[in-house]
């Protein structure tokens, strides 16, 4: 009767075990020095249009100067008289261009828009991290005036999109705007990554956390979350939890029934975000 000897069994177990755990660092080894690549992928995608080239000719392209020397882009336009001024954070997907759409529908109506441009994105120089993206973003804010060309007349709004979400509520933390609206928020990048690759210690080494689920808490700002129960990029539980742990007493959340990660800004979302501005 064939078997294997007990040795030699021990022997190929050991080098089944020693392959794997290779495999296993090797994989880990590669995911940590491409996280940066895989949270902000601007790289490989579309970088550089024009307003004009997008579509949308009533934004002015601007630029700002960091306090370390790079340049950033921004997509500009002074609201009309006592309109509220929206001060928007994008996802990782696309660059300012692929939000076109989005930014034709709230000029339109004459808000203003400031739309910023991470590092890396739509031909902003540098290299996007929590740490960069914190202190560009403060920047912006105390330039506001500087960048509009004006002392804004309305409201200040801050948009955050997707990963923008983490940016928008750290900012509001740290600069209170009158009003925050949150597209498909994350609790934290770190629980959203952990989640997708729950076989490695994520929560122990990932450095961009984006711990929105911390920042909220403290903002006292009105609140408007807007999430879709179909969203398979951010779950909707995600966005559920970041509203009730907000820490605003004027805080609503609008509900996308059947959307996906990208139909918040519809119809639906649109309308309960000018309802919104309206009730401020």
């Amino acid at each position: 009767m064939w078997f294997i000897r007990p040795m030699i069994l021990r022997k190929i177990i050991k080098r089944i075990l020693v392959a794997f755990v290779l495999v296993y660092i090797s994989t880990y080894a590669v995911i940590w020095y491409a996280r940066i690549g895989l949270i902000y992928p601007f790289s490989l995608q579309e970088t550089y249009k024009t307003p004009l080239q997008a579509g949308v000719p009533q934004l002015t392209e601007k630029t700002m100067t960091t306090k370390d020397g790079e340049t950033l882009i921004l997509w500009v336009s002074p609201a009309k008289g006592r309109k509220a001024t929206f001060i928007y954070f994008h996802g990782n997907a696309g660059a300012l261009s692929g939000r076109a759409n989005r930014f034709n529908e709230l000029t339109n109506r004459g808000y203003g828009l400031v739309a910023i441009a991470y590092r890396g994105s739509s031909g902003s120089t540098g290299q996007p991290s929590e740490v960069t993206i914190t202190n560009d973003t403060q920047l912006l804010i105390e330039r506001l005036p500087m960048v509009l060309g004006e002392i804004p007349k309305g409201k200040v709004i801050y948009y955050g999109e997707s990963l923008g979400t983490g940016v928008a509520t750290k900012l509001a933390l740290i600069n209170p705007p009158d009003a925050l609206i949150l597209e498909a928020p994350y609790t934290s990048i770190v629980s959203l990554a952990a989640m997708r690759m729950p076989y490695f210690p994520i929560r122990m080494t990932l450095d961009q956390r984006w711990e929105t689920e911390r920042y909220i808490k403290k903002v006292s700002s009105p609140t408007l979350v807007i999430h879709g129960t179909r969203d398979q990029v951010i779950p909707y539980s995600m966005g559920k939890s970041i509203f009730t742990l907000s820490g605003s007493a004027a805080k609503q959340m609008k509900t996308i029934k059947g959307g996906n990660h990208l139909s918040a800004f519809t119809a639906k979302g649109q309308a309960a975000v000018y309802r919104f501005i309206d009730g401020l």
